[in-house]
């Protein structure tokens, strides 16, 4: 990496950094709970009362149709909202919750709006977590969180190069490539090397940094400082996940029409045609469901 560019990253780094100060207390706070799944209600409750727009999205999403059941009565305390959807999915709502506000911005011009980007990462989250346990892996407490900031290099990209960002994007749409290929065709700063180090300015994880660092390298030769082979297997989550994701069309990543994944990445999955398909199918069905609850958070 040259000078300049390394100046590059670090100037985005500390400008998203400086902006955005809360994520890095929202998110440790979330995966506290989170990577706790005999973490009490109360400890949920305590987190969504600190904060009334939480508040008022996790009641309206407890209140949907998908909840209520003819219920006639509207849901009003949020232990009882806990209660009604399940801890599991609102510690991902939380989680959701937390890192949206990165992906508003109202001076972008709506050649790429970041909703788009945001659902897709929600739906990698949820991907990466089902593909996590489906596959057995030691790190799954971790899947969903790093499935929903493995593109957070992307979001620095759109608001502090947004033209460059757009380039890549007509780039990527025009060869039906991804954003990554884009990146290096054009010599532009990479999102996977900036996400992870406004992941490791946030001081997040390291587990979330090495992860979002390599969602787009498929040999686990060329990941760099990766000695855990459990943190490997979740880099390859993340990937499926994020491949799948795209495959069944969920948001908006920016990349143009994606090629297969290599046999010999699948082969190491031990994932062979029939099972690719059936996992694909699993994650569609996930994602199309929660398609209202992330209406609802989007709408506030």
């Amino acid at each position: 990496m040259t000078l300049d560019l390394q100046e590059g990253y670090l100037e985005v780094v500390d400008q998203l950094a400086g902006e955005l100060p809360s994520i890095p207390l929202l998110v440790n706070k979330m995966m506290e709970v989170v990577s706790d799944p005999e973490a009490a209600n109360f400890a949920i409750c305590e987190l969504i009362d600190r904060d009334q727009s939480v508040f008022s999205k996790i009641l309206k999403i407890a209140n949907s149709l998908e909840y209520r059941q003819g219920r006639e009565m509207r849901i009003v305390e949020v232990n009882d909202a806990v209660l009604t959807i399940g801890s599991e999915k609102v510690r991902q709502l939380l989680l959701n919750v937390s890192v949206l506000d990165a992906y508003t911005c109202e001076k972008i011009e709506a050649k790429f709006k970041l909703e788009g980007l945001w659902i897709h990462s929600c739906g990698v989250a949820l991907a990466t977590k089902l593909l996590s346990e489906r596959y057995g892996c030691d790190y799954s407490e971790y899947s969903y969180a790093c499935g929903l900031l493995h593109d957070i290099g992307k979001v620095a990209k759109i608001k502090f190069m947004h033209k460059k960002f757009i380039r890549e994007v007509k780039f990527a749409q025009t060869n039906s490539s991804s954003i990554w290929f884009a990146e290096k065709a054009l010599g532009h700063i990479q999102h996977d090397v900036l996400g992870s180090m406004i992941v490791e300015k946030w001081g997040i994880s390291p587990i979330i940094e090495k992860v979002n660092r390599w969602h787009h390298t498929l040999s686990k030769g060329s990941r760099a400082e990766v000695e855990d082979p459990k943190i490997h297997q979740l880099v390859d989550m993340v990937i499926l996940a994020n491949h799948m994701v795209k495959e069944v069309r969920f948001g908006n990543s920016g990349s143009g029409q994606m090629e297969a994944l290599p046999q010999d990445f699948l082969r190491r999955r031990r994932i062979d045609e029939d099972e690719y398909i059936a996992a694909l199918e699993s994650v569609r069905m996930h994602v199309d469901a929660e398609s209202e609850c992330l209406a609802v958070l989007l709408k506030g």
